[in-house]
């Protein structure tokens, strides 16, 4: 059960001593009592991933230990040690006395010690942490004509057991997809641990559902009209750690949290709190409420909701919104307005103990100077800190819960599983920023025909589950039904493949290619000796793929390895490009969002994020940027079949063919002027062009023109088609270009 995290405590950061137990004898060795020579331990930064320590790449068992004295202030109340995230089985003790275990790496749990710590003298915490390797076996899947070694070529692993997501099975991170995927243990005691204090009788968790108000326009039209108002309601969870029946008023005060206005909103009602768990209602009406918005159609307006119960007070920040998925077309409808998703998937890293605020608000600010106004995490839960962010910022998100791959569906995976996704649920409920869930990333992505039918047993139970914690967000089941799914020309698909043979779904989850990062991020996980000739195995196990690169996205290496990085960045920034410009055209027909699979490389690979590990760009960042903007004015040409990512090539006495769309995500504007014009690039001869002034209607995608080129029978070399809108001030909305070859 998840439970808010209390004002009044202390940090138990710092550096704790581990012993690593690789026998696991620990326990029977009796390590969590208090007179073991703590002394002859090492020392470990907590929090912390073990894999960034001296320890590295290690699975199994770590034992921690700490000491701590209770604050003066704690006296008279009730003491809890609180986790935020151990990864992965948990023990703990306390003075030689034991609490309690947890199983999970990203759900906080806590311990009521109020009758264990000594409040004048130290006391001995002691954690027994274990974050095995998966019981799971790991076959070969594809065994194709390349000259990777057996165990280099791909694997998938069968019935995984832990519920880790991309910490333990996912395309990008060490091990990638050979028979060694599952490497790069994400264990430790990776995130806060505090001692806490609470009344005896204290809020132990609130739940705010939020409403923008219909109702019918009986004089007028007849139809249902949003009436301005916001209904909040709240579930309070209060824990009456007495013997007492408490007769008292619950208190609830709203005001604005990140605008200015004046309203303040209270409700009291009169409650009886029996001893144990009590959860009650309070509603309040928001008149002329502030809607949170994604920050491209509005501000993400946010209050702070109060709680007082007693001598207990908590605070809830929340938005006032509505997110419907349309179930007919697939599309978005935020606050009664449909909206086009420029998504990203994002991770902040493999080992998520670096991830701090400065990073995420580095990523954001970048994400929002690209456009982008929603963001799929999937598979894992980042840090709290990061969807607070987003509240404030205003991105909508799409949370995946950890599971990516081949897990068992076994009855007891199940049970556990369904105890996480609830926690997940309660954990992030409340912030504004969630939109919508998925259960299981890709539930049936297997290659063996013998699998486990999670999408039929696993997803139902986990989406009943997270529906009773969540009863108004649409909830995935997993990719790639319901209208989901991945367009990743050059990489996972053909790189020649005939876009125009492809079945578009409403919601592209991932799309995107992958290449070589540069140099200098290269040779910070290859060896000198592996990186030229390439060794095949050792890039593989870092994420090349050998059989994307040359079969899919058909790389040529050139003759050294700066050549090979950039003609593969090259490739991606081209296929990406034009990956997004073939979905923005067919926006609505059936496109209503797209996210681009990864922001960041996870850990230092080869990877298919805009940046590698260390944020330093590959070439694919500036040419996604160009064209992930709210205007787009793009290119189809005239191609059977038609494939993307590649040279576009004419020939003397044919004609180009070329319709010219806008696709426009925002309101509408008069009077904007389009232009194109085809151009030679090295003498700068215009062989045709046009320029007018049009009207771009609200949220739409239309050819606004055509471009129709009898190509000269004298003509040859590179041209490119070059393309603009600007608004009735002169303001550039989009500027766009595709290159074609004459020969």
């Amino acid at each position: 059960m998840y439970r808010l995290l209390p004002e009044l405590k202390v940090s138990l950061n710092g550096v704790w001593k581990y012993r690593i137990d690789e026998k696991d004898t620990g326990r029977d060795e009796g390590l969590y009592k208090p007179d073991v020579d703590f002394s002859t331990w090492k020392g470990m930064e907590i929090p912390n991933n073990w894999y960034l320590t001296e320890v590295g790449d290690y699975f199994g068992t770590i034992w921690f230990q700490t000491s701590f004295k209770v604050p003066e202030s704690f006296k008279g109340k009730r003491i809890y040690i609180y986790f935020k995230a151990v990864d992965y089985y948990a023990d703990v003790w306390l003075n030689g006395r034991f609490l309690g275990s947890h199983e999970g790496m990203f759900n906080p749990f806590e311990f009521d010690v109020t009758d264990i710590v000594n409040m004048d003298s130290d006391n001995i915490l002691v954690v027994r942490d274990s974050a095995p390797r998966p019981n799971a076996e790991y076959k070969l899947a594809i065994d194709s004509e390349n000259p990777l070694s057996k165990d280099y070529k791909r694997h998938q692993a069968v019935d995984i057991d832990l519920v880790k997501g991309h910490m333990i099975d996912a395309m990008h991170r060490p091990g990638s997809m050979t028979k060694f995927r599952g490497d790069g243990n994400s264990g430790g005691i990776w995130d806060d641990v505090f001692l806490v204090a609470r009344e005896h009788v204290f809020i132990e968790y609130v739940k705010i559902f939020t409403r923008v108000v219909k109702k019918k326009d009986w004089a007028g039209d007849g139809r249902d009209k949003y009436d301005g108002t916001g209904l909040v309601t709240a579930d309070v969870r209060i824990n009456n750690t007495t013997c007492d029946v408490i007769e008292t008023d619950l208190d609830m005060i709203i005001r604005p949290y990140n605008f200015e206005d004046e309203y303040e909103g209270r409700r009291a009602r009169k409650i009886v709190i029996l001893p144990g768990i009590n959860t009650f209602k309070i509603t309040l009406t928001v008149p002329d409420a502030k809607l949170w918005w994604p920050w491209d159609h509005g501000k993400p307006n946010m209050y702070t909701a109060e709680f007082r119960v007693c001598n207990d007070t908590v605070r809830q920040n929340f938005g006032i919104k509505e997110v419907v998925h349309d179930d007919k077309t697939g599309h978005w409808i935020v606050n009664g307005k449909r909206i086009f998703l420029r998504g990203m998937r994002y991770i902040s890293g493999n080992w998520m103990s670096v991830a701090n605020e400065k990073m995420w608000r580095d990523d954001l600010e970048k994400m929002l100077d690209m456009n982008i106004n929603s963001i799929r995490i999937g598979s894992h839960v980042e840090k709290d800190g990061f969807y607070t962010l987003c509240d404030e910022m205003g991105f909508l998100v799409w949370q995946v819960f950890p599971l990516h791959y081949c897990v068992s569906d076994s009855d007891d995976f199940i049970d556990r599983a369904s105890e996480m996704i609830k926690d997940m649920g309660e954990m992030l409920y409340n912030h504004a920023c969630i939109g919508m869930w998925s259960v299981f990333k890709e539930p049936e992505i297997y290659n063996f025909t013998e699998r486990p039918n999670n999408y039929f047993r696993l997803c139902e139970v986990l989406k009943e589950t997270l529906g009773t914690v969540d009863p108004t967000r649409w909830i995935h089941k997993g990719d790639y039904r319901e209208g989901v799914q991945n367009f990743m020309i050059g990489c996972c698909q053909d790189g020649d493949a005939d876009i125009r043979k492809i079945d578009f779904q409403p919601n592209i989850v991932e799309f995107g290619a992958q290449s070589i990062p540069c140099l200098e991020t290269l040779k910070t996980f290859i060896p000198e000796d592996k990186l030229w000739p390439p060794h095949w195995d050792t890039w593989e196990y870092w994420g090349l793929f050998y059989d994307i690169t040359f079969k899919n996205a058909r790389i040529d290496m050139g003759n050294s390895l700066e050549e090979f990085i950039n003609n593969y960045q090259e490739y991606e920034a081209k296929v990406v490009k034009e990956q997004i410009e073939a979905v923005r055209q067919r926006k609505y027909r059936p496109c209503g969002s797209m996210y681009l699979y990864y922001w960041s490389d996870a850990c230092p690979m080869i990877g298919s994020g805009l940046f590698d590990y260390y944020r330093r760009p590959y070439k694919v960042y500036y040419s996604m940027k160009a064209v992930y903007t709210p205007v787009l004015i793009s290119l189809e040409w005239n191609a059977d079949p038609y494939i993307i990512g590649r040279d576009k090539i004419y020939h003397p006495s044919t004609t180009f063919i070329g319709k010219v769309w806008v696709t426009n995500d925002m309101g509408f504007m008069e009077d904007c002027t389009i232009s194109w014009q085809v151009v030679h690039k090295e003498t700068g001869e215009v062989a045709c062009s046009n320029s007018f002034v049009s009207n771009l209607e609200e949220d739409s995608a239309v050819v606004i023109d055509h471009i129709v080129w009898d190509i000269p029978k004298d003509a040859s070399g590179e041209y490119v088609v070059q393309m603009e809108v600007k608004d009735k001030n002169g303001k550039v909305l989009s500027s766009n270009y595709t290159d074609i070859i004459v020969r």
